[in-house]
């Protein structure tokens, strides 16, 4: 194997992982990146189940690639990286997995954005094979990620590109002392010493996979392990930084992440000796970061926990060990806009329980539900229900429901609202106005809750939980601008189930896409067909909708009732010459017009017949559409002759 020109050198240990080599170093094989730069060093730790001998065949199968080292089993991950980083010759390090593979563009899309971008460290997207990924650093490509203000400590796992030569500088190496987390201290002070942080979020680099045995490296369900890495990496943050917000940012992710993993796997000890050992280091962990000022910021439920392990409660900490983050067993006071947790709830029934008081002002959330959506004319009307989380202690409420503009200037239209109890029933008139004398603007309007109590208000978009059957959704509805135009209002959901209005004017190469009309029957009075249906033309300017009729070298134009979602059009068919009429919808508004035509109605059979004079005239439809209607006289030889040959027959 030439060193020379090697660009990165990627570093998997192997255990036991048979069914997923041959994908792991394949994805390394088909790289797009020059095969030439690569190097690809595994490590089999002990292996047991023959990817001792599939690594030394694959292998001899790619000598200018692969390196294939063989030891003792180590007992982790630690060891076999260490020792691979050693050897590796490459200018910059990728660890992979075993049972994990890499997209093709990846190490090529990610060394690129290290040399254009001066990186120590970068992140690729990571995509998920059974198993839970990072997702909040991903967003957008980064070319500097600020480490204390965007989410790229949150992504901790060693999965990622590393610039040798900052890992040979800090002596970087992995603790083989932690049998798991041994790469959050890693990638930690990498972060810190990095010159730069690059993310690379728009392509899927690294592959995740679960699997099926459950043999993760990285996985266990005791409290010890969980806790070494964790107080591993709490002094390397106290090291590293000084006290303050920068250490704070940091220090928030593992109490609210790893420390609620060790609380949960404390619930499950069997030992009570060993419980009780370990609740004893929670105890010093917590306490040893009272001053620290990150507090706030962690779920009300994991700060109780804390607040009971700090004042050496185990007993009642099990009880808190396994709740949801969501969940608040607290009374909860409302008060000049802040919202306090009180614990416990009654003092009196829990009188062993440190009492404890919590801002939760930032962690309450509003509860919202859509249950109906409707059109009436131009007015869109909303009903739900909305309320606080934990609410039931609070006291008297306001609930607005508001469009938004996304213009620069944000302007709102609050709805006509009606409440009572946690319903509410909200009343827009989107094209006639917002109480003054202009019209709503065109452009986005999005729909948002606000929920008021004791000056405590909270702001939520709109309609992402809302009933299944609440309403026709996207929807539309056509109405006059009031300059001879047609306006349109669309209610639409958002990428993200959110409720939006669009409202713009329509051109005539528009009208057609956006018109909807449905004729649904039809019915004979005398000489005259009437027809209904179903439309979102809600009130076009005065005498722009018609139906016409019209032949070769004819017309005539039939006015258009609209009301209520519907539309009635009466075609009085003795005032037309003879001849095959043709039923379009006509609009004329402004200077340009639209015509649809009309589809045909569920029509009864037969005809309508009438006397124009001494001549008897009759109309019938004929199949197919549009709508087509044959006016013609009543020839009564023809019908004589029809009825002497049935009786012939």
């Amino acid at each position: 194997m030439d060193d020379s020109n090697n660009l990165v050198s990627v570093i998997t240990p192997a255990y036991n992982a048979l069914p997923y080599l041959k994908r792991c170093i394949a994805s390394v094989t088909h790289q797009s990146l020059d095969p030439g730069r690569i190097e690809m060093i595994v490590v089999n730790d002990g292996s047991t189940d023959g990817t001792a001998a599939e690594l030394d065949l694959l292998a001899e199968r790619h000598p200018r690639l692969l390196r294939v080292l063989h030891q003792e089993n180590s007992g982790g991950p630690s060891v076999p990286r260490n020792r691979a980083l050693d050897l590796a010759s490459g200018r910059y390090v990728f660890f992979l997995d075993a049972d994990d593979y890499l997209a093709p563009e990846a190490l090529q899309r990610l060394t690129t954005t290290a040399e254009e971008n001066s990186a120590d460290v970068v992140l690729g997207k990571m995509a998920s094979v059974g198993r839970g990924v990072p997702r909040s650093m991903f967003r957008a490509n980064q070319p500097d990620a600020d480490l204390f203000t965007s989410r790229v400590y949150w992504a901790l796992s060693v999965q990622k590109l590393f610039r040798k030569e900052l890992l040979d500088r800090l002596h970087l190496r992995f603790d083989t002392s932690l049998r798991i987390g041994e790469d959050q201290p890693f990638t930690a002070l990498a972060y810190l010493r990095a010159r730069r942080i690059s993310v690379v979020a728009d392509y899927d680099c690294y592959y995740l996979v679960r699997r099926p045995d459950g043999q993760h490296l990285t996985l266990t369900n005791k409290t010890e392990p969980v806790l070494d890495s964790l107080h591993r990496v709490c002094e390397l943050l106290r090291t590293e930084l000084e006290p303050g917000p920068r250490r704070d940012a940091l220090l928030e992710r593992h109490f609210q992440v790893e420390l609620k993993g060790a609380f949960r796997f404390l619930g499950n000890e069997t030992e009570s000796a060993v419980q009780q050992r370990e609740f004893n280091r929670m105890q010093k962990l917590v306490t040893d970061h009272d001053s620290d000022s990150f507090w706030p910021r962690l779920s009300p439920v994991q700060r109780l926990r804390c607040h009971l392990t700090q004042h050496g409660n185990l007993e009642e900490l099990l009880d808190h060990t396994h709740r949801a983050d969501s969940h608040m067993p607290f009374r909860i006071h409302i008060s000049q806009g802040r919202a306090l947790a009180h614990y416990p709830v009654e003092r009196e029934a829990c009188s062993t329980s440190p009492a404890a008081c919590f801002d939760v002002t930032e962690h309450l959330a509003v509860i919202h539900y859509v249950s109906s959506i409707s059109f009436t004319g131009t007015r869109l009307r909303l009903r739900g229900h909305a309320g606080l989380s934990e609410a039931q202690h609070i006291g008297g409420r306001t609930v607005e429901i508001f469009l938004e503009h996304r213009g620069k200037d944000s302007r709102t239209h609050h709805a006509d609202i009606r409440v009572e109890g946690d319903s509410f029933e909200a009343d827009f008139d989107l094209l006639s106005g917002d109480g003054t004398d202009e019209p709503l603007a065109d452009g986005f309007w999005d729909l948002y809750l606000r929920y008021t109590v004791n000056g405590l208000a909270k702001t939520v978009r709109l309609g992402n939980q809302r009933d299944p059957d609440a309403g026709e959704c996207p929807v539309s509805c056509l109405s006059d601008d009031g300059a001879g135009g047609i306006r349109t209002a669309r209610l639409y959901s958002t990428a993200f189930g959110n409720l939006t209005v669009r409202l713009q004017h329509v051109s005539a190469a528009q009208l057609g896409e956006e018109l909807r009309l449905e004729p649904e029957a039809a019915a004979w009075r005398g000489p005259a067909l009437h027809i209904r249906g179903t439309t979102n033309l809600i009130a076009p300017p005065p005498g722009t909708a018609v139906v016409r009729l019209e032949t070769a070298d004819a017309t005539s134009d039939f006015p258009v009732v609209l009301q209520d979602g519907g539309f009635l059009a009466e075609l009085p068919l003795d005032s037309l010459p003879r001849g095959r009429w043709t039923a379009t919808f006509l609009i004329a508004a402004a200077n340009w017009r639209c015509a649809l035509p009309l589809e045909q109605p569920v029509v009864p059979p037969g005809g309508a017949r009438w006397r124009r004079g001494l001549v008897q005239m009759y109309a019938k439809p004929e199949s197919g559409t549009p709508l087509t209607l044959h006016v013609d006289r009543v020839r009564l030889t023809r019908g004589l002759r029809r009825r002497l040959s049935r009786r012939k027959a």
